[in-house]
């Protein structure tokens, strides 16, 4: 049994790991490569606010941060317009055009470093409170935009980022491929090939 995170570690250990990743040498180096723009600084500025958020939720109702819950949770019922607001921040930075504008334009690489992190903490949120079908659509999605974005970088015949090479956007589409093939297995894994649940004795 994993032990107990304190929320307040948690949340200390993302905005340490936000810093890290903001600094202009570890920024400049997982930019260089649209396959550590995409697949490294992407999902790591994603977790950094899903820690946050699972922090935020583990803070209790009392005090300013379960306050603060309170007044947001209502405007996320069922964890809908958090997990809708989050696919498509994801989504949007995953796009050529994106890609570039972060890469070479400073701004626009600072809206990503707070939008990012803000769709990992809607995840956090919204995902404990989404209906078991809900999830189920949710993965299906994620494979299915791992797979979109997979083959048409592959099948672009030219370069789509202008930031970067055809040979690193051949690369990334491939490994979008395989990531949307290891996400199917490990989704249907459990549901097709786990063991039963034992009854419960009298």
């Amino acid at each position: 049994m994993l032990p107990r995170i304190d929320p307040a570690r948690a949340a200390l250990a993302a905005c340490g790991l936000w810093l890290a990743l903001a600094t202009p040498s570890l920024r400049a180096w997982l930019e260089s490569s649209m396959t550590l723009h995409m697949l490294a600084q992407l999902p790591l500025l994603a977790v950094i606010g899903y820690v946050a958020g699972k922090a935020w939720l583990r803070s209790g109702p009392t005090g300013i941060a379960g306050r603060a819950l309170g007044c947001v949770q209502p405007f996320n019922a069922g964890g809908v317009t958090g997990i809708i607001a989050a696919s498509f921040v994801m989504v949007l930075w995953m796009l050529p055009r994106f890609l570039d504008a972060a890469r070479l334009d400073p701004a626009a690489d600072a809206i990503k470093f707070i939008a990012v992190p803000l769709a990992g903490l809607a995840i956090a949120l919204s995902w404990p409170r989404l209906p078991v079908i809900a999830k189920a659509v949710v993965h299906l999605e994620v494979i299915a935009t791992l797979l979109r974005f997979g083959w048409g970088y592959l099948a672009a015949e030219e370069r789509l980022c202008l930031a970067y090479l055809a040979d690193d956007q051949q690369m990334t589409g491939t490994i979008l491929l395989w990531l949307g093939l290891v996400y199917s297995i490990a989704v249907t894994w459990r549901p097709l090939f786990g063991s039963a649940p034992s009854p419960r004795t009298a």
